[in-house]
């Protein structure tokens, strides 16, 4: 899954404001939530299609088989960006999921336009733990002090390399790049052309690295209220020319290639370097690669670590009855259990956000999911609940990094992107 590159076409905001003048706006017809037998059952939503998707759906029935409250869970499964067109009109005729999954860039809007429903008294359930939950996987899914979507998973960008790949460049197959310059220093060694092997990859929808870099940098992308951008700097514009000279002078890589085509090179070993998510992990072990996996790189190693924190969260949509949210209340419950949470980690390779999952025995051990945690104790959100991120990646960034790859010329692209964050913020 792709959750950080995933963003909402227009469908989102149309639908959305069709919410404020219907769903969200009162006399909204509630929906039974039981049948005759006093069973329950639930739709639910989400994004999941490769091999996570197939651990949600054990766990789902699993649910379904052992929960004494006659709740049975029907998930439809879809891409993000199809959950993300078909959701808001969906939730706006009342024919939407009784609860679904969100990314955390794209929950804001939903925020902002009143399509979901807050969740704070989900903390006074029985037998909820809010203390188990990490305070960063918890602000995740806040906005303006309210909890709109419960944890579900956490992630970030982590460093990935082919140590095969390292030994036959004559690097230490055991010291991957743990800054941004020695990536770049490694880049161009382990690019070898007539092997059909790029040393490192950026891809066109990269925002999320292109994030993480510019802010170790010290740089920015809006202020801290979000009604100015602060893009144009001489730390962005360092990282921009780097990112360049990789890519179109060094050649390390292709100049035009989308997330799952870099994957692609990735899991065929024919990619040393990879600045991506946990879903990587199981495609990687799948063909069998020689890999490491650890934190992504700092401007200092060790030193004032920045890593952004992303995940996905339980929503439930404006128009679920309310009768329903305890049946969806126990679900969530049960996900979030020491006993889910191990097993979504060490299965999935991701790393834990509760502290029972973090502090258990066998998640210790295991090399990958112990390896990732060790970023959660400094990444934070990227500006929680600033809803036009997903309009700047989409209409602004994307495009940024696509010409920046083919060599236009960096200066006048951050400073062009630096006026249309700030049209966009004027005029939003």
């Amino acid at each position: 899954m792709k959750a950080w590159k995933k963003i909402l076409g227009a469908s989102l905001v149309l639908g959305c404001s069709l919410l404020l003048l219907s769903a969200c706006g009162g006399g909204n017809e509630k929906k039974a939530s039981e049948s005759a037998d006093g069973k329950t059952k639930l739709t639910f939503w989400n994004g999941f299609t490769a091999s996570d998707g197939e651990i949600l759906q054990s766990i789902v029935n699993d649910f379904n088989k052992k929960n004494d409250k006659g709740i049975t869970i029907e998930m439809d499964v879809m891409t993000w960006a199809n959950l993300n067109e078909k959701l808001p009109p969906a939730i706006s005729s009342k024919t939407g999921p009784d609860f679904m999954l969100l990314n955390y860039g794209d929950f804001a809007q939903y925020v902002k336009n009143g399509a979901v429903q807050p969740l704070d008294d989900f903390w006074d359930y029985k037998g909820v733990d809010k203390s188990d939950f990490t305070k960063t996987a918890l602000e995740l899914g806040t906005v303006d002090e309210q909890q709109y979507y419960i944890p579900m998973q956490v992630q970030g960008m982590y460093t990935y390399w082919n140590k095969d790949l390292f030994k036959a460049a004559g690097l230490d197959e055991n010291k991957p790049p743990k800054t941004w310059d020695e990536l770049t220093e490694m880049a161009p060694k382990l690019t070898d052309a007539s092997k059909n092997v790029s040393g490192f990859v950026f891809n066109k929808d990269g925002t999320a690295p292109l994030y993480n870099w510019v802010l170790a940098n010290g740089g920015k992308l809006v202020n801290d209220d979000y009604t100015k951008s602060e893009f144009a700097s001489p730390e962005t514009l360092e990282v921009l020319k780097k990112i360049q000279t990789m890519i179109h002078t060094d050649k390390t890589g292709p100049e035009s290639i989308s997330g799952a085509e870099m994957d692609n090179l990735m899991n065929a070993g024919q990619l040393a370097i990879e600045l991506n998510g946990p879903w990587l992990n199981n495609g990687l072990k799948k063909n069998e690669i020689n890999y490491g996996v650890t934190t992504i790189p700092q401007l200092i190693a060790g030193k004032n670590e920045h890593a952004i924190l992303d995940g996905v969260g339980f929503g439930i949509p404006a128009s679920t009855d309310d009768s329903k949210k305890e049946a969806i209340y126990e679900f969530i419950k049960y996900w979030n259990t020491t006993e889910i949470g191990k097993k979504w980690s060490i299965e999935n390779g991701f790393p834990p956000y509760l502290k029972s999952v973090s502090e258990d025995a066998e998640v210790k051990a295991d090399p990958i999911v112990s390896e990732l945690g060790k970023q959660i104790e400094f990444a934070k959100p990227f500006l929680p609940g600033f809803d036009q991120l997903p309009s700047i990646n989409n209409d602004i960034m994307n495009p940024l990094i696509e010409k920046l790859l083919a060599g236009d010329d960096p200066e006048k692209l951050m400073k062009d992107a630096d006026k249309a964050i700030n049209d966009m913020l004027t005029n939003k």
